[in-house]
């Protein structure tokens, strides 16, 4: 195995690694971005959480729930800049907020759901799913894999038409790595009419958030991916004005309160991670979110580049944004189930990443977080033209 040293980090990076022992000793992980892992201070206090639950389950449901989940509530709006404490709404995840806020919308026959092909499968599926209820209709909107800020937005605004009603955008699209440029976008598409849902799963801890300035109509973001929460707890924002229409997809002690704990109070279903989710975004504050975010950037960076190599591919050709720590490369032979590649990665490398299938495209997606070294990404490049 690698000798493992990080000089993108710097002289305490063992220290920090050893935080995120629960990780398989031996393996590369280098797919965060896809489900996250939290430091094990986190970890534990999410068992601390689970440990009072399961000691006298009525006194926390009855009496310590509620206010623990609205001080995570309030943190996690403090943190993502929203302009009142009480405006944000824990939920299991970005899709989950996402799909509250197609279910709550007015939408009608004739009406058009706008999508990127860039969209989360899931959050596209309740897009669907939602138009077809009601007889509307989805569009969807062809975004270039290389496409620069300035062509993410005319593609999206001159697919407007009067029929638009509703605009589900990513600001940090999964499957591609790409970051939209949401801040044009949300006010762009409101001052035509459109109600703005931002699919922010990866947003919060990646990139400043500052919802106050930005604004939407709805907005949802994962906290277990970049804040290193425990899995799985998002956060789910959503303008005044439609707070009194918003319902819970599932019918539960908060039916008749009001935002957010409409959302929140969701019978006896464990909480622990989103009581613990404040512990994570203090852990990101102790180490410093403009140190982590940097790193994490200059690592995918390069891992893309390492892989760039191994493939005889221009590292300078590839997609990348400001950042954003995960990073594609078109694979040269196609997949049916890129599943089975992603498995021949993992089992014959030690390594973990994303293989998503995009527009006939196979791509190698790789995140970077400071849990790991740039001999990882080496692994990987050395490994990846013998399996293919």
């Amino acid at each position: 195995m690698e000798s493992l040293e990080n000089p993108f980090w710097g002289d305490d990076w063992s220290d920090v690694r050893d935080l995120f022992d629960s990780l398989e000793p031996g393996h590369a992980y280098l797919n965060h971005g896809s489900f996250g892992n939290a430091p094990r201070t986190v970890l534990l206090n999410q068992a601390q959480w689970r440990a009072r639950m399961d000691a006298n389950p009525t006194r926390f449901f009855r009496r310590e729930l509620g206010p623990g989940l609205r001080t995570a509530c309030r943190a996690a709006a403090e943190f993502l800049g929203a302009p009142e404490g009480d405006s944000v709404a824990l939920v299991a995840n970005a899709t989950a907020g996402v799909s509250a806020a197609l279910a709550s919308v007015p939408l009608s026959a004739g009406d058009d759901v706008l999508l990127t092909d860039h969209e989360y499968e899931t959050s596209a599926w309740a897009a669907r799913r939602r138009a077809a209820d009601v007889g509307a209709r989805v569009v969807t909107v062809a975004v270039p894999l290389d496409a620069d800020a300035a062509g993410i937005t005319a593609a999206v605004l001159d697919a407007v038409t009067p029929r638009t009603k509703v605009a589900v955008i990513d600001h940090v699209t999964s499957m591609t790595a790409r970051r939209f440029p949401v801040e044009e976008l949300v006010p762009a598409l409101q001052e035509r009419g459109v109600i703005v849902v931002v699919d922010a799963a990866h947003a919060p801890g990646m990139l400043p958030i500052d919802l106050a300035s930005l604004n939407p109509d709805f907005w949802a973001g994962n906290l277990h991916k970049w804040c290193y929460a425990p899995r799985a707890v998002a956060a789910f924002w959503a303008a005044p004005k439609w707070r009194s229409v918003l319902r819970n997809p599932i019918v539960s002690w908060g039916e008749y309160a009001e935002f957010p704990a409409r959302l929140v109070e969701v019978g006896t279903t464990d909480r622990t991670s989103q009581l613990a989710s404040p512990n994570g975004i203090a852990f990101l504050r102790a180490l410093g979110p403009q140190r982590v975010r940097e790193h994490n950037v200059k690592l995918a960076e390069y891992g893309q580049a390492a892989l760039a190599a191994a493939l005889d591919l221009d590292p300078a050709a590839l997609p990348g944004d400001p950042g954003v720590p995960m990073r594609v490369v078109p694979l040269p032979v196609p997949f049916d189930d890129p599943r089975d590649l992603q498995a021949e990665i993992s089992d014959r490398l030690g390594v973990e990443a994303s293989v998503p299938k995009w527009n006939g495209l196979t791509l190698l997606r790789v995140s970077a977080n400071v849990y790991n070294a740039p001999a990882e990404y080496d692994r990987l490049a050395e490994g990846i033209r013998s399996i293919l």
